[in-house]
């Protein structure tokens, strides 16, 4: 079993999921002829439809379904609705776990139980949290049977018409003082990674706080530090170890300052290197040139400006995660991100994006479907991005993992600046 988000392609099968066994008419107890049909109301649960309408309004909460062996067969939300205060006397908020079912069609086979601990075990991954709690109708049997197996206990408090109850989880653990720190003040570590003769704008965004962080092991006075941004690290001033071994959760590349950074990664860790290549930030874009190349999009095709839907295909499409990915939740993307989808008969085929954002502009991403390609769509969706940023005075900046993404990049107008190395850590 596993927790999958809910989107265009599966959100009207997660609102047909249910636990009724007939609907009936509210107060009558007459059925009506069709079996196992959700309604806005079930027996001990709130409908999916309710709750995903919930999430909407109410921020906090986190939905999601639950897919077993390939087939959807439940729902849950958990969280804590934003504007209320409940916390422990310590400061511990205590998330609920609002919503969680499992269809008709797959109860009695311990998929609730499986789908609890489940939920359970995402929750104390996601929050600071000492305990969960629930509700639920005292004449719930079969849910109550399983809160009390995997640990809850009634509090003796109701919600309405529900008791609430409590599952202690003690004492959340606290991380080691490895002696690495995030950096709250970025600009102390400013002139640490302004030695770079062309600073990247991975670092741009950690120094300006739109996105990443940046981690040193002198809080006050810093003499080397760690920006990490999306799968990026970029290390600069003194080299130093510790913050290596401490890095933050997962990445990918890590570009060092210098030599001495660089001999550093490749005498204490398993690393192999890479070439990446770096345009030049200070390019003057033809904007005629551009718009021949938007004007030149095959007939058939369109332009779409990114929206809520374009985020949806793009998050839960691996080829094009990066195109949104990194900006953590899609209301931050909306807000922050800017990007041009590639469109064939209402069908998305490729696309030019922000990879990140810093104060003052982009980082461009850039895919096509592999079937599209060698058509312009590239240098067209591309090109309609470029300008639009221009329009905004936001500047497009352009990295590239290869040299085919350099040729696009000077035929667009950029200029090469220089190569440089970035380690891959295993």
């Amino acid at each position: 079993m596993k927790l999958i988000d809910i989107t265009k392609d599966n959100w009207l099968d997660v609102l047909f999921l249910t636990t009724n066994e007939t609907l009936t008419v509210k107060g009558s107890g007459e059925p009506y002829e069709a079996e196992g049909m959700p309604s806005l109301c079930e027996e001990f649960v709130a409908s999916n439809a309710l709750s995903i309408v919930q999430s909407v309004y109410e921020k906090g909460w986190t939905i999601k379904a639950l897919e077993h062996e390939g087939e959807l067969v439940g729902f849950t939300m958990y969280g804590r609705e934003e504007d209320e205060e409940d916390e422990d006397e310590d400061g511990d908020e205590t998330p609920e776990i609002c919503r969680i079912m499992i269809d008709r069609r797959f109860q009695g086979r311990g998929l609730g139980t499986q789908a609890l601990q489940m939920v359970i075990d995402e929750v104390k991954a996601d929050y600071k949290c000492s305990a969960v709690i629930l509700s639920t109708d005292p004449e719930n049997a079969r849910g109550l049977h399983v809160y009390h197996k995997l640990g809850f206990r009634e509090t003796g408090e109701t919600d309405d018409d529900e008791i609430i109850l409590r599952l202690e989880l003690g004492e959340p653990e606290k991380p080691a003082d490895t002696g690495v720190y995030e950096l709250e003040d970025t600009e102390k570590a400013r002139p640490l990674f302004e030695k770079w003769v062309a600073l990247d704008t991975g670092v741009l965004s950690c120094l300006d706080k739109v996105m990443g962080k940046i981690y040193v092991t002198d809080r006050e006075a810093p003499k080397s530090a760690m920006a990490v941004c999306a799968d990026f690290v970029f290390v600069a001033g003194e080299p130093d170890l510790k913050l290596l071994q401490n890095k933050p959760g997962e990445w990918k590349l890590v570009i060092p300052e210098n030599e001495a950074w660089a001999k550093l990664i490749e005498d204490d860790f398993p690393a192999y290197k890479r070439v990446r290549y770096a345009m030049r930030k200070d390019n003057t874009f033809d904007r005629g040139k551009l718009e021949g190349f938007v004007r030149a999009l095959p007939e058939g095709y369109e332009l779409r400006k990114f929206d809520a839907e374009i985020y949806d295909i793009c998050k839960n499409d691996e080829e094009y995660e990066d195109c949104v990915a990194n900006f953590g939740s899609k209301a931050k993307f909306l807000e922050l991100g800017r990007g041009w989808a590639v469109m064939r008969d209402g069908k998305f085929v490729g696309a030019a994006s922000s990879y990140s954002r810093y104060g003052g502009g982009i980082d461009i991403e850039i895919g096509i479907n592999k079937d599209e390609r060698n058509k312009g769509l590239g240098s067209a969706v591309a090109a309609k991005l470029i300008l639009s940023c221009l329009d905004e005075g936001l500047y497009p900046a352009w990295d590239a993992a290869c040299k085919l993404s350099v040729r696009l990049a000077e035929k667009l107008g950029y200029v090469f600046s220089h190569e440089y190395a970035a380690y891959v850590i295993e």
